[in-house]
């Protein structure tokens, strides 16, 4: 079965080579992969071989048929402090079948928002007093041998003089619905697919207008229960490389990528359990500048983290995503959980000396609330 696992990784890894396009859009549809659930963001996002609750439809379709019962989830994150806000919700219902038949269906809901961009005149919309006419060098005494100096317009490089009334402040959201179906094949295998649909909104330069997009893909997942200790997983998002189309006429590809993941479960004492995660997400549009492992255009990053329950009531969470330290807990009782998690954005590469910036990223936090029935 190992074997037939590595293979399986082999065919998902070469589909996803072949399937990405070469014009492929480095970055497009960025806000589906961020990380959903303060329970999976405390273990790091290394969740893939967990995936056994309503955050399964994003994680690992495929582990919908292993929740024994009906459960709504909703998240409320802040990315960055408090300058993205990033909201989920689903509910996954478990479909009839007995033994190793059973199936699962999901439904999952995305938006992400940007409040108060202040956005800036087109450069034909500018006045005169709003820049400084000085030609492209922005020195009054030196004339520009192309004319730009006191042209009557701006031109690329004159500095602008723009008050707060020149400005109009607007918002952008992404949003993306997703419905997932999983199935279970015999006592080890499960199997799993998300059909997803993309809805984006971004302010133009024109005050009240917006450049809009809409895009579909699909997400698969499989995973492999070795014994009631060891899970093994596998999942590729985009897999037919996801197309959005922009109001403007731009076309955008997102990528097919690849997550592997495994985890381990130990009962370390009497009404206490322990669950150890890894997984390793794959990229394949050449993300060589900050990425863990650089293999040519193929990237890796590490994903890993620890949940520790304690008689199925607290649990306490940390994990390493990246190069972002996380950790985070939670509480169950009866049918109602609720879950924290925050993320130091970039913790293990303060000194990394090609994002000097790294300093200015603030904390993410999460919460998020479960109900079952």
């Amino acid at each position: 079965m190992t074997r037939l696992f590595a293979r399986l990784f082999a065919v998902a890894a070469a589909f996803a080579v072949l399937a990405s396009p070469a014009h492929a859009t480095k970055y497009a549809g960025e806000f589906m992969k961020i990380p959903v659930g303060a329970r999976a963001v405390g273990m790091g996002g290394a969740f893939t071989a967990v995936s056994d609750d309503a955050t399964s439809p994003y994680w690992n379709p495929a582990g919908m048929v292993y929740l024994p019962y009906r459960e709504a989830f909703l998240q409320h994150a802040e990315q960055f402090g408090s300058l993205v806000n990033h909201d989920f919700g689903s509910v996954v219902m478990p479909l009839k079948g007995e033994g190793g038949k059973r199936a699962a269906f999901g439904v999952a809901a995305t938006w992400v928002g940007v409040s108060d961009i202040p956005i800036t005149p087109r450069p034909g919309g500018l006045r005169p007093g709003q820049w400084l006419d000085y030609g492209t060098d922005n020195d009054p005494g030196t004339p520009d041998a192309d004319g730009t100096q006191g042209n009557g317009k701006w031109d690329r490089g004159e500095r602008l003089l723009l008050n707060a009334e020149d400005l109009y402040m607007a918002s952008s959201t992404d949003l993306a619905l997703q419905l997932s179906y999983a199935q279970q094949r015999g006592a080890h295998w499960a199997f799993g697919g998300t059909v997803k649909f993309v809805r984006q909104s971004i302010p133009d330069s024109t005050f009240g207008e917006h450049a809009t997009s809409f895009g579909a893909g699909v997400d698969v997942g499989a995973l492999y229960m070795v014994n009631d200790a060891v899970t093994l997983s596998a999942v590729m998002h985009d897999l037919t490389t996801t197309y959005i189309s922009w109001n403007s006429g731009v076309r955008e590809f997102v990528a097919p990528s690849l997550v592997t993941g495994s985890c381990f479960n130990f009962a370390p004492a009497p009404h206490q359990a322990l669950t150890w995660a890894v997984d390793l997400g794959w990229n394949f549009e050449g993300r060589e500048y900050d990425s863990q492992l650089n293999l040519g255009g193929i990237t890796a990053d590490l994903h890993t983290g620890l949940e520790y329950w304690y008689r199925s009531t607290l649990a306490l969470r940390s994990g390493l995503s990246g190069k972002d330290l996380t950790f985070g807990a939670g509480v169950r009782y009866r049918h109602f959980g609720v879950d924290y998690a925050a993320s130091l954005n970039r913790f293990f590469a303060k000194d990394d000396p090609d994002f000097p910036s790294d300093k200015n990223l603030d904390a993410t936090h999460l919460a998020s609330a479960s109900f079952s029935w």
